[in-house]
C-alpha cells in the first residue's frame, strides 16, 4: 500500500464516522435525546387509539403482544415469534 492509498482510506473512514454520528451532533448531548426519544414512544404508548376518527371500512390494525410486530387480521401466530394471536381487538 502506497502513502496515498493510507491517506484516501483515512479520509474516507472520517466521513463515514462524521455521517455516522450525525443524528447526535444535532441533538448536542446523546443522553439527551435517548431520554427525549423514550418519552416520546412512551408517550405515544399512553395514548389511547382513536377510534372515533377511524371508519368502519378501514382495516383494524393489530400487533403481536409478545414481540410488538405488526400482523394481518387473519393471522393466527407472528410471523416474528410465533406467539399464538388471540381473536378480536388488540
Amino acid at each position: 500500500m502506497s502513502f496515498g492509498s493510507l491517506l484516501i482510506g483515512l479520509a474516507l473512514a472520517l466521513i463515514v464516522g462524521a455521517w455516522l454520528a450525525r443524528p447526535f451532533r444535532r441533538a448536542g448531548d446523546p443522553d439527551r435525546a435517548i431520554e427525549h426519544w423514550v418519552a416520546q414512544a412512551r408517550a405515544a404508548r399512553r395514548e389511547p387509539p382513536a377510534a372515533a376518527e377511524a371508519s368502519p371500512e378501514e382495516e383494524e390494525i393489530r400487533f403481536c403482544p409478545r414481540c410488538g410486530r405488526r400482523v394481518g387480521p387473519e393471522d393466527r401466530f407472528c410471523a416474528r415469534c410465533g406467539a399464538p394471536l388471540r381473536r378480536g381487538p388488540f
